[in-house]
């Protein structure tokens, strides 16, 4: 068996080229190619290479700083100019709301300006009528009897009160029910207005879905892992901010925020080991929406609903 294993003294290196015979026993004469020079590298050198990534780094950052100044101006001026249409259309239906107060107030002492000069006309007829139907009855009395004519006198002023007492109470029904038909309205209009407000504001500033999970955080009471539900476009912005959402929750043990198509731009919801928090804008603003129809007429809190 040929040895195939060599100590170091065994190798002796040749100095001169050896020929193989092949198998069939010919020696095939070849001459050996001698190997091309190796080519020195002219290209560029390390040091070269090191100095043009550092002057493309610092002419990136500078692109980088001039992008994001150009971004954070391009925003700013998105805000200010939603905050201005907000407040305009705020102002614009607070004027309305008030012009459909004060033609409901015209209306209303109109109406009860006319039951009132009805009221007089009525009780001026209703005195005649007595002193006539007194006269009268005096008169009778001497003939039939000062009793019966006292009783006839006395019923017809009976009359003439309770029909006095009607008109009077319609009066103030009509005069109440213009004011709560009113009233309903602006409750509407208020509840239309904060909807618009809400949306605009959540649609155009960042920072109020940070403010949101900040104050839904505040409510935890026992300790446990948290899962922080926001919109897709709130996402990045949340998972920047874990750091500060664990700094708020001393009660959170790990803080993980997923994206939910469910849940309106600004809103969140907290869950928990023990159940969750609904901060959806949404939910906050039908909560706004409850506090404002328990305090309105029941017409008006019908009609809202």
């Amino acid at each position: 068996m040929a040895k195939t294993v060599f100590r170091p003294q065994e190798i002796v290196p040749l100095t001169s080229a050896f020929i193989l015979n092949t198998p069939g026993g010919k020696a095939v004469d070849e001459e050996l190619e001698e190997a091309p020079p190796a080519l020195e590298y002219e290209g560029p050198t390390a040091d070269d290479l090191r100095r043009e990534a550092e002057l493309f780094k610092e002419h990136w950052e500078q692109e980088k700083e001039a992008m994001v100044s150009a971004a954070r101006a391009e925003a700013q001026g998105i805000v200010a100019s939603a905050e201005a249409t907000a407040f305009e259309e705020v102002k614009q239906k607070n004027d309305q709301a008030l012009k459909i107060r004060r033609e409901a107030e015209d209306a209303a002492e109109r109406a009860l300006s006319d039951a009132e000069s009805k009221i007089q006309a009525m009780e001026s007829q209703a005195r005649a009528r007595v002193d006539e139907v007194t006269k009268d009855a005096f008169r009778k009395g001497f003939d039939q009897g000062r009793e019966d004519g006292f009783k006839e006198g006395k019923n017809e002023v009976d009359r003439l009160v309770g029909r006095l007492h009607t008109i009077l109470e319609r009066a103030m029904d009509k005069r109440s029910e213009i004011l709560e038909q009113t009233e309903g309205q602006i409750v509407e209009l208020v509840l239309l207005v904060a909807r618009k407000v809400v949306k605009t504001i959540s649609e155009n500033q960042k920072n109020v879905v940070i403010s949101n999970i900040a104050q839904a955080l505040r409510k935890l009471k026992t300790r446990s892992d948290i899962i922080i539900k926001v919109n897709l476009a709130d996402l990045q912005l949340a998972s920047d901010h874990v750091k500060d959402f664990i700094e708020m929750a001393e009660n959170a043990k790990r803080i993980t925020v997923l994206e939910d198509s469910s849940i309106d731009r600004g809103g969140c919801v907290i869950e928990t080991d023990f159940g969750e928090i609904d901060a959806r804008i949404q939910s906050q603003l039908h909560e706004l929406e409850e506090k404002i129809l328990d305090i309105s007429p029941i017409k008006a809190r019908g009609k809202a609903q």
